[in-house]
């Protein structure tokens, strides 16, 4: 589905639903816009967090793939602190990421999550990784088409048609048990605001300063793309 003006609304409806209210996001020629709004109030900055954190606009698919290629096409302000992701997400908390942190505009990075029955939490960072673009311009704040190819074996992200990462199933093997992702999964995109929590906020390079930054920032999403060859 291509997000513009001609995009049927009865078929947007079917197949997206958003998880923000109305006004947090657009539908035009320039594409689907998911909004990022400063927060009213007084923020204060608390250490690498602020007192007031942004509702960024956040879409859910209405069907689940399991095992496919999934491409979104899309861009993310070049903003530190603000986090555009575009992933896959299953209730079991398995999770297939593409992510765009405004603060490191010249990467983006890829994620798994896929906690064993017997971990309360995920293993942060075990699977992550930091891509760069191979194909100018070099920048999150340019619109790019990022894939993720998820079979039974194997998930390759690709950018632009290049292929960047793959991890292998059999390279999610730790503490005894794999972390694949293996579940249905919905497609969820979004755009939020990681200045709530010391450890995401650093991770993000934020908070988002609110005193230099737009009162509202927009990632904004051309097209997805969903193939089940698998």
């Amino acid at each position: 589905m291509t997000f513009d003006s001609s995009t049927s609304a009865s078929a947007f409806k079917r197949d997206f639903t958003p998880l923000s209210p109305p006004g947090s996001y657009s539908l035009d020629s320039d594409g689907l816009k998911l909004f990022l709004d400063k927060p009213d109030g007084k923020i204060a900055r608390k250490g690498h967090t602020n007192t007031r954190v942004a509702d960024g606009a956040t879409f859910n698919s209405t069907f689940t793939v399991r095992y496919a290629k999934v491409t979104y096409a899309f861009s993310g302000p070049a903003v530190p602190g603000v986090v555009t992701a575009a992933i896959l997400l299953a209730p079991e908390r398995d999770e297939i990421d593409i992510e765009l942190l405004g603060g490191d505009a010249s990467h983006w990075q890829t994620n798994v999550f896929a906690p064993a029955r017997s971990e309360d939490q995920p293993l942060y960072g075990a699977f992550s990784s930091v891509q760069n673009y191979p194909h100018s311009p070099k920048s999150v704040a340019s619109t790019h088409s990022y894939a993720i190819d998820w079979s039974p074996d194997r998930i390759v992200w690709s950018v632009d048609g290049s292929q960047v990462r793959t991890l292998l199933k059999a390279d999610t093997m730790k503490n005894g048990a794999l972390h694949y992702p293996s579940h249905p999964s919905r497609l969820q995109f979004g755009i939020w605001d990681a200045s709530d929590q010391e450890g995401t906020a650093e991770w993000a390079h934020g908070p988002i300063d609110w005193d230099t930054a737009p009162k509202r920032t927009a990632a904004v999403f051309a097209s997805v793309q969903v193939e089940c060859p698998y």
